[in-house]
């Protein structure tokens, strides 16, 4: 579904709902930045005072009936709406979770090289085009999970939750994710806290700028500090907006989020989490632009701000898991759901979303005819057989970006084919002898034994 007025009111209704006052629930500074809540009434609405105390921007109030048609970044207010919780609120069931201890850098960080990481366990010549693109450019592409694997390299193993997907459950691709890619900075022997790890999806993803400019994008991004940058995305959709069942209990739950380090938390229910993710965005983002939501198909970061990440992410996993098992919740769906939850109660790590879509350009409704040279906008059918044509990228019209990564998520999947073709035209015969490398197995794969097209 592409821009037009109906696409952005829709968009944009589960932020605006009218807010009835009732007693304001107190937060002590003593409350975890990361305990959740389940509301005794899921359809209620639940906010708290201001988002952001020390920053510019804070929480957007939705108005009861005004709407936007804007593609650009939801604009936050400075009215902050109050707490709709049910008198009086039960405390949290689930296990109180440590606040990250994360030391902060004194002068310009200097990251070292690049680690690039992608995760794959389909053996199958969908990973050529991806594994080839980052070898020319003289990196190596570590996979994950490789062929069905169910150990990580060191022979160890998470469980059921290393296995193959049983059932059509969706969780178990999702799970995979988080548990190799935790494992493999938390493990890898030659991995050093100041290198930089690039992850990104495997199957949807065409390279299409040189990756050799990652370290300037990143230190642009973090002001030559350590940090994580995020794909953006103009809706949080995937998570809180959802609809159905799902999406309704997500929206029944609360969180106690702390955008600031000297910020009191304060509880947030699940109908203005996505106006937290885009106040905070708005607040510590350096180069702006439209995409304001976290995804979580591109991560950029040093390994010792991921390592801290992806622990506080893990945190609220198995909070989540341990209280499903006291049949006082349900599990999330999906990644992307536990990374925004810890964007929003991360404080102390440096966190930033590629707003202007300089390393992640993520296909959204946004996207025109004319946005890209040689790809005819989200309504079409994808990129013309000259797309990436001698190497040149295509250029996004808004902001001049040329971005390293063009991702194809979700209802653009089909115009994926199109543009990773084009792209391969250019990308078979370079590079001969290319190869990635399987970490679980520890070997290389040669790229033309998958593709035999391929050099």
């Amino acid at each position: 579904m592409c821009l037009d007025s109906n696409v952005v009111l829709l968009e944009q209704s589960h932020l605006q709902h009218s807010v009835t006052p009732k007693d304001h629930l107190a937060i002590t500074s003593s409350a975890l930045a990361i305990n959740s809540h389940d509301l005794a009434d899921p359809s209620s609405t639940t906010s708290s005072t201001s988002i952001n105390d020390t920053a510019t921007t804070s929480t957007p109030a939705p108005p009861p009936t005004t709407t936007t048609s804007s593609p650009a970044t939801p604009a936050p207010t400075t009215t902050s709406p109050t707490s709709s919780l049910p008198h009086p609120i039960a405390p949290p069931s689930e296990p109180r979770l440590q606040s990250s201890t994360f030391p902060s850098s004194s002068g310009p960080f200097a990251p070292k090289s690049v680690r690039f990481v992608t995760l794959a366990d389909n053996p199958h010549g969908g990973i050529c085009l991806l594994a080839s693109s980052i070898f020319q450019d003289d990196a190596l592409l570590e996979v994950l999970a490789w062929n069905y694997s169910s150990t990580f390299f060191d022979g160890s193993t998470c469980g059921a939750a290393c296995h193959g997907n049983q059932g059509n459950d969706n969780r178990y691709g999702q799970q995979k994710k988080l548990h190799w890619l935790e494992h493999y900075v938390e493990k890898t022997s030659d991995l050093d806290d100041d290198d930089l790890v690039l992850f990104t999806d495997a199957w949807d993803v065409v390279v299409q700028a040189s990756t050799q400019r990652l370290t300037e994008l990143f230190l642009k991004h973090t002001q030559n500090q350590r940090g994580l940058i995020f794909n953006g995305e103009p809706t949080c959709g995937d998570s809180f907006n959802s609809e159905g069942i799902y999406g309704a209990k997500l929206r029944g739950k609360a969180w106690n989020i702390q955008v600031e380090p000297n910020q009191t938390p304060r509880l947030v229910g699940g109908n203005y989490m996505c106006s937290a993710i885009a106040a905070k965005t708005a607040s510590n983002t350096l180069v702006p632009g439209p995409n304001w939501s976290l995804g979580s198909g591109g991560i950029l970061g040093d390994v010792r701000s991921l390592r801290a990440f992806l622990r506080r992410v893990t945190e609220i996993r198995v909070a989540q898991e341990e209280e499903f098992k006291l049949h006082q919740t349900f599990l999330f769906e999906g990644d992307q759901v536990l990374f925004q939850i810890a964007y929003l109660t991360s404080p102390e790590i440096n966190v930033k979303i590629d707003t202007a879509a300089e390393i992640f350009f993520v296909i959204s409704y946004l996207i025109g005819p004319g946005d890209f040279n040689e790809y005819g906008g989200c309504a079409s059918t994808g990129c013309s057989p000259q797309y990436f044509h001698d190497g040149v990228p295509s250029k996004f019209a808004w902001n001049g970006v040329e971005p390293v990564f063009f991702h194809f998520p979700g209802d653009y999947k089909h115009q994926f084919p199109s543009c990773a073709n084009a792209a391969a035209v250019y990308r078979r015969q370079k590079s001969p002898g290319k190869y990635f490398f399987d970490v679980d197995r520890q070997r290389k794969v040669l790229v033309s034994s998958l593709c035999p097209d391929y050099s």
